[in-house]
């Protein structure tokens, strides 16, 4: 008995060193992870093992609270365990941090740790000893509190996910129903089509340096038709193809300045269905150059120049030879007008003109556009629109023969279907008001004017168009209602880049009704509901050599479009 009471002393100092020694790799590791730790609690800790003389009974207590301890440690480590699982699923990391292994020591309380980059710079975490189990546990709220943090996290890694390697990723699915229908008279045959359609477009964006940058969007669509990127629900069981969208390269040595070129969105694309198309674009470059105007605003002159064709003709044909039995494709640039014997030039659009914005407080906001268009041998595009000007005009550039034209028809001509416009040129002046009010939460209101003439024709020139709209959608719950009254006379602008649904089959020659709701059905969900009313304007007229597709005195037609929308 004497001898083991003379080791006792002995037995007592290397547990408490042994403690002290285990607790260092966990203060290493916390201090590591920006853990403040309470070491004055520490000190006072092990300062509670037993000293040479201690009794048996002291002993006995302080191993049963190492006891509690340790199992309040076991519990904490779970719920580490758990957490860490969580974020090494959303993302995991190229640089792990050092696991926290049980056996580092017995830790009586553990204050759930946060990345520096996710926690708020007041709310630093302890690591702490506690001679007392009921200050040790972690309350529930805390844990609470921890899971939300870590939510949080989780979200900002997911940002980060989208963004790998500097490449960013977006896009979106849309499911159509789309229905046309027109009852049939003296003037045109009926129109009958339902259907469904889908439209995949995946974007990848890339910044090459502080002032350049790439973008490049693929997606469905048809060869033929560049006024949509939907595919139907048809062709059996075969594959669909996936086209270049969009591609092209900007410059940009400050906020003020972009210099873009590739194929892109036409310079003053704004999506109001006036003058294009919203899922058309263009092959050339533009460029925008911004006056700030301090708080009340800002002033932007923009130019854009786009190539259309590349005809590679050298020399046309003879009159004697297109006459003949077998004439050669080319000819039909001379039924567009071009002379025999002469070299044919591309079609060009030259765009250019200023956008002054505005706000008036808070709620109000102002925009005011004015421009002016300018196209280069725009018959090219009758040639383009025909079955017969493809091969030389369409089939060269996408590499394949196509079905058929390329657009839609609606302008005048000199001749029925013939390949010369009506209107001698197309040199469009534009003007353009919209006002905005976003007072009412999540009820913003907004109203745009706009109004065109094509200063190359002497009849039939002019376009306008209203609409309203109220609300927005960006959550559950959110909903948007619209209306826009639209005229396009036959001669006001260029059919074949103009929106066709507000004129279904024909761009212009049209009087509209748009009515749109849309309903917020999850931040990545919308459906969306458009009826269009369209009526014809004018009838042919041969004594102004005035032709159009679709006449006025066709019955109404009407169209539908009920999609579901996602966003990624």
């Amino acid at each position: 008995m004497s001898t083991n009471g003379k080791k006792r002393p002995a037995v007592k100092m290397l547990l408490a060193v042994f403690t002290m020694a285990a607790l260092a790799p966990a203060i290493l590791v916390a201090e590591e992870k920006g853990v403040t730790v309470d070491k004055t609690r520490l000190e006072n800790a092990a300062a509670t093992y037993p000293q040479p003389g201690a009794s048996e009974t002291q002993i006995k207590a302080l191993q049963e609270r190492i006891t509690q301890q340790q199992t309040q440690i076991d519990q904490l480590l779970g719920i580490v365990g758990q957490l860490k699982q969580r974020l090494d699923g959303a993302t995991p990391s190229s640089n792990p941090s050092p696991a926290l292994l049980p056996s580092v020591g017995t830790v009586a309380s553990v204050t759930p740790v946060i990345p520096a980059t996710a926690r708020s710079p007041e709310a630093t975490p302890v690591v702490a000893l506690s001679g007392s189990p009921a200050s040790a546990a972690a309350s529930q709220e805390q844990i609470e509190t921890y899971t939300r943090k870590v939510d949080a996290l989780g979200k900002s890694l997911d940002s980060v996910s989208k963004n790998l390697g500097g490449f960013k990723l977006s896009g979106d699915l849309r499911f159509r129903w789309d229905g046309a229908f027109r009852s049939g008279n003296s003037v045109a045959g009926p129109l009958q089509n339902a259907r469904e359609r889908y439209r995949i477009r995946v974007n990848l964006d890339k910044p090459l340096s502080d002032q350049f940058g790439f973008h490049l969007q693929v997606g469905t669509g048809t060869a033929n038709n560049p006024l949509t990127f939907d595919t139907d629900f048809a062709g059996a069981d075969t594959r669909g193809p996936f086209f270049i969208l969009e591609s092209y390269a900007d410059y940009h040595p400050n906020k003020n300045i972009n210099i873009r070129a590739g194929r892109m969105e036409e310079v003053f694309a704004d999506n109001s269905r006036f003058f294009f198309d919203d899922d058309i674009r263009f092959n050339g470059a533009h460029e925008i150059a911004k006056v700030s105007l301090g708080k009340s605003g800002s002033l932007e002159f923009r130019a854009g120049q786009y190539i259309f064709t590349n005809p590679n003709v050298q020399i046309l044909p003879s009159a004697a030879a297109c006459a003949g039995a077998n004439p050669p494709a080319t000819c039909i640039f001379e039924q567009a007008g071009f002379a025999p014997g002469t070299s044919v030039r591309d079609s060009n659009l030259f765009h250019e003109g200023l956008v002054l914005s505005g706000k008036s407080g808070d709620n109000w906001g102002h925009r005011v556009t004015v421009d002016f268009q300018s196209y280069r041998n725009p018959n090219e595009f009758l040639i383009a629109l025909a079955a017969s000007g493809t091969p030389v005009l369409v089939s060269g550039y996408s590499g394949i023969t196509v079905s058929g034209g390329a657009g839609q028809g609606g302008n005048g001509t000199t001749t029925k279907g013939g390949f010369i416009y009506t209107a001698p040129d197309f040199h469009v002046g534009h003007l353009q008001y919209r006002i905005d009010y976003k007072g009412w939460n999540n009820w913003p209101l907004f109203l745009d004017l706009q109004g065109s003439h094509n200063y190359g024709s002497s009849f039939l020139s002019n376009a306008e168009m209203a609409t309203v709209g109220i609300g927005q959608v960006k959550k559950f719950g959110d909903a948007r209602l619209m209306y826009g009254y639209f005229i396009k006379d036959a001669n006001s602008m260029i059919s074949e880049v103009t929106d066709d649904d507000i004129g279904t089959g024909v761009g212009t020659n049209i009087r509209a009704h748009m009515i749109r709701f849309d309903l917020g059905l999850a931040k990545f969900l919308q459906w969306q509901n458009i009826l269009f009313i369209q009526d014809e304007l004018s009838p042919n007229d041969p004594a102004r050599n005035f032709f159009v597709p679709l006449q006025r005195g066709a019955n109404t037609s009407y169209r539908i479009h009920s999609q579901f929308v996602f966003s990624f």
